[in-house]
């Protein structure tokens, strides 16, 4: 059930099963000037239940920062343990950044991808014309060019522009197709890498480059700039597997060096992609038995991988490209947005590129929306623009580099540092801002999606708990808000870093530490 928020002056409250139905920003006019003796008996039990829970023996090599804050200023802070030290955020740290872009951007926003071109359209053979001039492709970074966003986008932008070309009987293009990639700017770390062809944050680990996690972010992307190795065992042993990529539109070269292996032998199987290049090696040994190995693989240039893409797509409808594919360049004289436009296509609203990015924890999403917000904050879509620009709206809510240090946009990176207090009252502001509905649905929710949708489902706090999740090795995050039964808005960060034990055990204590919150409020709601 979708949640809806109703602001209607008082708390309208409303629960059927266990799906939150209404909920509301609670109204000055119903907070208590103090706690009653009960109240401050049941935060103290909730208090000491939490020193025990993370003073466990079993937790003695993690370090754990933790903020809890309810948004009732006769509560505030209910509990918190080193929620002033510095941690890395993993994956919260597109929380900084969904919220500079609801700042930025607003929500009416939407990326934008559209075709043009500077020639003249000439008769040709069989009644059909031709395209004398290069189709220029412009986009500022929209990520949505994949076949699982069709039916948000309402087509696949590939086949749009060929329908318009047809539809103008156009069936030669006798000039090259051209990327406009000005909106993505790549840094020198990224022009050594890849020629300025895609853009990479500072200090991801060299070997999660070759992986979908960590593809690069650019002004034209196609299927996130990422495709899909299937690897699958031969019918005999000793035989080379058989090896699928998708979408294959043959921009990639696959090396098969693996072997089919006896049943129930271990798999060694890799697939990695070699650096700098678009070849993608699969080594090490699948067993008979195995069903299929899946790993989705980065690509280096995206720019030129979209236009193979386009290419491939403009010849299964029929329409003939002469030219070659390329990224614009100083030579071309010409202003691409003043050009006739052959197709245009819009993203979904900055709603839904939010959800995508929180609740599916999505990192290219992540590093596309950085660079736009850094194209809105300076006219220029590089990470230094966008880390910039979200330095400078965490400034303006109070929060100072003291308690934060930006690297990238997703998370990916262990140089970024940021303060669960830091946290909390980047998610108090968004709270107290128009946009917080939109905000807070597109956090993950307990028990039901996303990232949360395997976890607190038995819990009191299943489906009133909207977080987001990270995890990179070592460090497990939560951060978010809980919604009590009394109408009651807590915003939490939770944070782990340091510790070897499997990170399933780490999300049983953040999982615990909701438990207690819901209980604590269930309890104090019965007072109410």
């Amino acid at each position: 059930m979708l949640l809806r928020l109703f602001v209607t002056g008082l708390l309208v409250v409303s629960f059927v099963t266990d799906s939150l139905d209404a909920q509301t920003k609670k109204s000055p006019n119903l907070l208590r000037k103090k706690l009653s003796k009960r109240d401050e008996r049941l935060l103290q039990e909730l208090r000491s239940e939490l020193d025990r829970l993370l003073s466990e023996d079993a937790q003695n090599n993690t370090f754990w920062g933790v903020h809890i804050e309810s948004l009732d200023p006769k509560l505030g802070v209910l509990y918190a343990l080193n929620s002033e030290k510095n941690f890395v955020p993993a994956s919260n740290q597109k929380l900084l950044v969904t919220a500079a872009a609801l700042h930025y951007l607003g929500e009416s926003f939407r990326f934008r991808t559209s075709a043009h071109t500077w020639g003249k359209v000439s008769p040709a053979e069989h009644g059909a014309r031709r395209l004398d001039g290069d189709l220029i492709v412009l986009s500022d970074g929209n990520p949505y060019h994949a076949e699982r966003f069709v039916d948000s986008t309402g087509g696949f932008f590939f086949y749009q522009l060929a329908d318009s070309l047809l539809a103008r009987n156009i069936t030669l293009i006798n000039g090259d197709l051209v990327a406009d990639d000005r909106y993505v700017c790549a840094s020198l770390y990224s022009q050594a890498i890849s020629g300025g062809d895609g853009d990479y944050a500072l200090d991801w680990a060299w070997d999660d480059l070759f992986y979908g996690l960590a593809a690069p972010a650019s002004a034209l992307a196609f299927n996130e700039n990422c495709a899909t190795v299937t690897v699958y065992p031969a019918d005999s042993v000793g035989k080379a597997p058989l090896v699928f990529i998708s979408p294959d539109v043959g921009f990639f070269k696959i090396e098969n060096r693996a072997v089919t292996g006896f049943a129930h032998s271990k798999r060694t199987l890799e697939v990695v992609r070699r650096f700098g290049t678009n070849t993608i090696l699969v080594s090490g040994s699948i067993p008979m038995e195995w069903r299929g190995f899946r790993e989705r693989i980065a690509v280096e240039q995206p720019s030129l991988y979209f236009l193979t893409a386009l290419k491939k797509a403009l010849e299964e409808k029929g329409i003939q490209v002469t030219g070659k594919l390329r990224r614009k360049s100083e030579t071309d004289v010409y202003l691409t947005d003043t050009l006739p436009v052959l197709a245009l296509q819009f993203s979904p609203p900055l709603s839904s590129i939010l959800a995508e990015t929180n609740k599916a924890s999505n990192n290219f999403f992540a590093e596309q929306l950085l660079r736009r917000i850094g194209y809105a904050y300076r006219k220029e879509g590089s990470l230094d623009a966008g880390l910039d620009a979200v330095t400078a709206y965490l400034n303006s809510i109070g929060i100072t580099e003291k308690h934060f240090y930006m690297i990238d946009g997703c998370g990916l990176s262990r140089k970024n540092r940021i303060a669960p207090v830091a946290i909390a009252r980047l998610l108090k502001k968004q709270y107290e801002a128009d946009s917080f509905e939109t905000y807070y649905q597109s956090l993950a929710i307990a028990g039901k999606d996303g990232t949360l949708q395997n976890r607190l489902r038995e819990s009191k706090a299943s489906h009133v708990t909207f977080a987001k999740t990270g995890f990179v090795g070592g460090v497990r995050t939560l951060s978010g808000y809980f919604y009590g039964e009394d109408g009651e808005w807590i915003v939490f960060s939770i944070m782990a870093m340091n510790f070897t034990q499997s990170r399933f055990d780490i999300e049983k204590i953040q999982d615990r530490i909701i438990d207690l919150l819901a209980e604590w409020a269930f309890e104090r709601a019965q007072s109410l």
